[in-house]
């Protein structure tokens, strides 16, 4: 017992030697943490104040007001100059594609396609990116880029396969688009598997079955046999069959 209590003894006269020869870099190590630790902080303070005093800012400007009787959106260049004031905030995410979309809204189409691509870019993180991405592939469809825009929808869907609403309404724009391109089978296609989205209510589904019958109708070509009865409601899009062009039996004579 008194051979460990000696070891102890050793051991803390030791430790005391150590921390007094290296009290000067110890202090400056401190000191270090302790400025780090408070920049990180004043940082994260400032970022917290610059977040809510954009976040204020964009609320206070209205989407749209009343003059002359009328609505009057908010000009684009409002919301953009408010994206430049509040940088690397999510308030000025919000407002940069507010902005691009009033321009897509007025018809400007290349201007709406540069402030898109330039949110792609910067933010290549947002929780805004896929509806971004969709934006940009309407303005190409915009602009008269039917092919381009074609192409970029399909790659939003591929992107963002497990997210339904981004993919539905983007399969849904691009069979229209395969409509307009003289590819009637690859727009059916794109119906057919909204069809099977097994929920009476979703809007997506209930457009893609009416375009489809509707594209049926001008390609009858493309009708093919009722599912099974195995298969469930909504499988495929049919048509009901053609009326029957054989004239109505003569009624009985009494």
């Amino acid at each position: 017992m008194e051979a460990e209590s000696t070891q102890s003894t050793e051991t803390y006269i030791k430790l005391m030697a150590w921390l007094h020869a290296n009290r000067k870099a110890l202090m400056i190590g401190a000191g270090v943490v302790a400025v780090i630790a408070a920049v990180v902080g004043l940082m994260a303070w400032q970022k917290a104040a610059a977040e809510a005093e954009a976040n204020k800012q964009l609320m206070d400007l209205p989407l749209a007001t009343f003059a002359d009787g009328r609505m009057v959106p908010t000009k684009a260049d409002t919301f953009l100059e408010m994206a430049k004031q509040h940088p690397d905030t999510s308030a000025s995410e919000y407002a940069t594609l507010l902005g691009a979309e009033e321009l897509f809204m007025n018809g400007k189409y290349p201007e709406a396609h540069q402030e898109f691509a330039k949110f792609i870019d910067e933010h290549p993180a947002s929780l805004l990116l896929s509806q971004a991405k969709v934006a940009l592939a309407a303005c190409l469809e915009g602009e008269g880029k039917i092919s381009e825009a074609a192409q970029k929808y399909q790659e939003v869907i591929s992107l963002y396969a497990t997210d339904a609403n981004i993919v539905s309404p983007a399969k849904l724009t691009l069979a229209r688009l395969d409509e307009s391109l003289n590819k009637p089978e690859q727009a059916l296609s794109y119906y057919e598997d909204l069809a099977r989205i097994n929920n009476p209510y979703d809007p997506w589904a209930a457009e893609a079955r009416e375009r489809g019958m509707i594209l049926l109708m001008k390609h009858p070509e493309l009708r093919k046999a009722p599912p099974a009865a195995s298969q469930p409601p909504g499988a495929s899009i049919t048509l009901p069959p053609a009326a029957s062009s054989a004239p109505a039996p003569a009624p009985a004579k009494p």
